[in-house]
């Protein structure tokens, strides 16, 4: 059984062989490093995971969004503040996850209730391949309407750069809730505040799947996954061990 999901197919677009890494748990135990942005990412999702998941509605305020960051942070306090590195640099995180909180409490989501929240199903597409991801979040309306929910840490990005994980995910929850219509799937920037709208197209879904499957194939296929030289090199976690370090000025 293969089973691919969109980071993995980001992963083999950047590089094959990072792809092989990433895909190696030994590998990627051994040399992948823990980045103050990635770190801040994964605490801001874990908050607003607890909080729907086990905070009582009635207890749902801003500030509980903020004592559950403190208390993550605190959890594994020497770990996090290895990663960010200094008290200064600490404090511009917090300032960070106070602006992401404010901007989500303000915004449409914040008094809602979640069908689901960091969810990682898997479904089949035929008997050989699963194809899997994460749901930030899935909201349901007007008795059988999905909208999913996509929260980002980061900059914004061309609209376009997620359009095939957001299609990817589109078909994913059509499957695995296919009980229920999929209305939309939005980008919630909560450091900028900017939320993107992107209607579903179930039409699309014979499209999107055929390409998963080639996707998925052509990396099945690939025997070597050798080392691709790009403008991302010099930030891999696996340069040390990649054999065209010695090739390529990275």
């Amino acid at each position: 059984m293969f089973s691919i999901s969109p980071s993995k197919i980001d992963s083999y677009k950047q590089c094959p062989f990072k792809y092989k890494c990433d895909s190696d748990t030994a590998i990627r135990k051994k040399y992948k490093k823990d980045t103050p942005d990635l770190t801040f990412g994964n605490l801001i999702h874990a908050c607003l995971n607890d909080f729907y998941k086990r905070t009582k509605k009635e207890e749902r305020t801003p500030e509980r969004l903020r004592q559950l960051f403190e208390e993550k942070f605190k959890q594994d306090f020497s770990k996090h503040a290895k990663i960010f590195g200094s008290k200064e640099n600490i404090i511009n995180y917090v300032n960070k996850s106070k602006e992401c909180f404010k901007n989500f409490v303000k915004s449409e989501f914040f008094s809602g209730e979640p069908l689901m929240t960091e969810e990682y199903p898997k479904v089949l597409l035929g008997d050989d391949l699963e194809i899997g991801g994460k749901f930030d979040r899935v909201d349901i309306s007007d008795g059988n309407e999905l909208t999913l929910i996509d929260y980002k840490t980061g900059k914004f990005r061309d609209e376009t750069a997620n359009e095939f994980q957001l299609d990817f995910y589109d078909l994913l929850l059509s499957k695995f809730q296919s009980r229920f219509k999929v209305k939309e799937k939005i980008l919630f920037y909560l450091g900028e505040n900017r939320i993107i709208r992107f209607n579903s197209n179930p039409q699309k879904y014979v499209l999107i799947e055929d390409e998963i499957k080639k996707i998925a194939n052509t990396i099945a296929s690939d025997k070597e996954l050798k080392p691709r030289i790009n403008n991302l090199c010099r930030y891999c976690d696996y340069i040390s061990i990649c054999s065209a370090q010695n090739k390529h000025d990275l």
